[in-house]
């Protein structure tokens, strides 16, 4: 049985479980309860029917080990690891939230701002792992923690490798890692590189912004052989408000080639936060057809600019300086007043005689 929440067991004296979390094909992670230091934590215990086999004890170890090495605000924290009642386990930090794959089958197609924020951070807590040494190689939306603060970490480093234990004339008869987001290397048996993480970053970026995968089947191996040589369809065809800058980042993560992508966790972040237009914006018809009219009005009730040298000076029209109205009624007035002028100087006689 590895089901150790109906006895409220204590691991190692230290950790106890009240409920499960997830359940995975080689271990379980459940909900504890650190008793000294009073906080709760997430404690993956190795399935019973894998702690005799070395192998996966050695894989436990190792992600234990790896994960321990890396301290980034993108990554989950480590906090133990041990061995007790036959078991292998490691303490980790207890994230409130959801996994990426949750949140995307809630809401398959996220808005662009958020699928890029969640981009920038997994690419920061991979890189990070990439200057330590560290190539996660099964990067996938269910390794992907986001808190409810919106704080994306990446865990399971299960099948990590450590860069200078990698030989480049590694071959694989048994391919590790999800074949939805599966390098092509990985898909080959070659070994794996900073950019075989880069590669599964951008699938997951397709599928983000596309709200589909970039390839699918109904077993693994075609899965693993599209990756290896189908081209994907550009996800500005999928999605058409993608801008040609986001759809051409998206297809150089996925190159078939490792160096033909970007090298590492590190410059997919630079070259995402370069991208100036993520997505090209809606415009309605009618507020395309009203948008000059209003300008034109706006721009006739603004002052002149003055030139470079020159003082700014309201420009006059011909009817500004000129009211041939006003000046018409002066004449008239004139002509009148004129015209009574010898009336008057009569008067003035006939009265003084």
């Amino acid at each position: 049985m590895d089901d150790l929440t109906s006895s409220f067991p204590i691991i190692n004296n230290r950790y106890q479980i009240h409920s499960t979390i997830a359940s995975g094909g080689m271990a379980v992670i459940y909900l504890a309860q650190d008793l000294l230091l009073e906080r709760r934590v997430a404690l993956k215990i190795l399935r019973r029917d894998f702690s005799d086999n070395q192998d996966f004890q050695n894989r436990f170890r190792a992600e234990a080990r790896a994960s321990a090495r890396l301290s980034h605000p993108n990554i989950v924290t480590t906090y133990d690891f041990g061995y007790d009642a036959d078991r292998l386990y490691i303490v980790f930090e207890l994230v409130q939230g959801k996994d990426l794959k949750q949140i995307l089958t809630d809401s398959p197609l996220l808005p662009a701002a958020q699928a890029l924020d969640y981009l920038h951070q997994a690419g920061k807590g991979l890189g990070y792992a990439h200057d330590n040494g560290i190539v996660h190689c099964d990067v996938k939306p269910q390794n992907m923690l986001v808190s409810d603060a919106n704080i994306l970490k990446v865990t399971d480093f299960g099948i990590a490798r450590a860069m200078d234990s990698i030989s480049r004339d590694e071959r694989y008869d048994v391919v590790w890692g999800s074949p939805y987001y599966l390098s092509p290397e990985q898909a080959r048996g070659l070994p794996p590189s900073p950019s075989t993480d880069v590669y599964s970053l951008g699938v997951i970026a397709y599928q983000m912004l596309t709200g589909k995968l970039p390839f699918d089947a109904e077993d693994s191996i075609e899965l693993a052989r599209k990756h290896r040589e189908d081209v994907p369809q550009a996800p500005k065809q999928v999605n058409p408000v993608i801008s040609d800058e986001l759809n051409a980042f998206i297809l150089k993560a996925m190159q078939k080639k490792p160096e033909d992508r970007f090298a590492d966790g590190n410059h997919f972040v630079k070259a995402l936060d370069a991208i100036e237009s993520p997505i090209i914006p809606e415009v309605e018809p009618e507020k395309s057809q009203n948008r000059p009219i209003k300008a034109e009005k706006e721009v006739k009730n603004k002052p002149a600019k003055a030139k470079v040298g020159q003082p700014l000076v309201e420009e006059s029209t011909p009817r500004d300086r000129y009211n041939w109205r006003t000046i018409l009624l002066s004449l008239l007035a004139l002509i009148l007043a004129g015209g009574l002028i010898p009336f008057w100087i009569y008067v003035l006689f006939t009265l003084n005689k």
